[in-house]
């Protein structure tokens, strides 16, 4: 469908687009976590602890099933950036995946965002981690009411962010019906991503 829309019609979705996220990150919350846990009482006081226990239980569930990857590494680099997400003190509402081609709905007649789908990996943390700010376009950050420059921290945790994003799509092949070309895209991305935090 992208291929099919032009340059004014993407920005026009692209805006629209940010300006959801970024109205959705305006709901805070008390605690850090699943939308579960802080609705018990349960969430965390950082989001450093948050973030960190939660990509910690993505590997165990990626070890469990012996998936293959580069788990010193990946723990490492994130220890090492891990300060980087002191620089979030309030836990807003973000929808992880919230961005993703097969979760947004196009008008075909009039080439607009008609709607979302799947707010399934909501929860309460930091709005950079929406997928839509990986590579996010100007018209996304203007949409959101965001700067297009970034600091070293939050280059920082966009990178912690696409690391996770990417194991958990790998991971999450082996407990479901595997789609080896979408798993080989994931890993190949996960490489460069690893890559780029050595380099921060």
């Amino acid at each position: 469908m992208e291929g099919k829309l032009t340059s004014q019609q993407l920005d026009g979705i692209n805006r629209h687009l940010g300006f959801l996220v970024s109205t959705i990150g305006q709901n805070a919350a008390p605690g850090f976590g699943s939308l579960q846990q802080v609705a018990f009482g349960a969430g965390r006081p950082s989001w450093r602890e948050a973030f960190c226990a939660l990509f910690e239980g993505i590997l165990r569930d990626a070890e469990d099933m012996f998936i293959h990857l580069p788990y010193s590494e990946i723990r490492h680099e994130l220890s090492r950036l891990s300060p980087a997400l002191e620089y979030v003190s309030l836990p807003r509402l973000v929808v992880v995946d919230f961005g993703r081609p097969s979760h947004v709905l196009i008008n075909e007649e009039s080439g607009q965002l008609s709607g979302i789908v799947d707010f399934s990996s909501a929860m309460w943390g930091d709005v950079l981690m929406a997928e839509i700010f990986a590579n996010a376009s100007p018209a996304v950050l203007h949409g959101a009411g965001m700067a297009t420059s970034r600091t070293r921290e939050e280059n920082i945790r966009l990178v912690l962010y696409a690391c996770y994003r990417l194991v958990s799509r790998i991971t999450v092949q082996y407990y479901r019906n595997r789609d080896e070309t979408s798993e080989f895209d994931a890993r190949r991305r996960l490489t460069t991503t690893i890559v780029e935090m050595t380099r921060l």
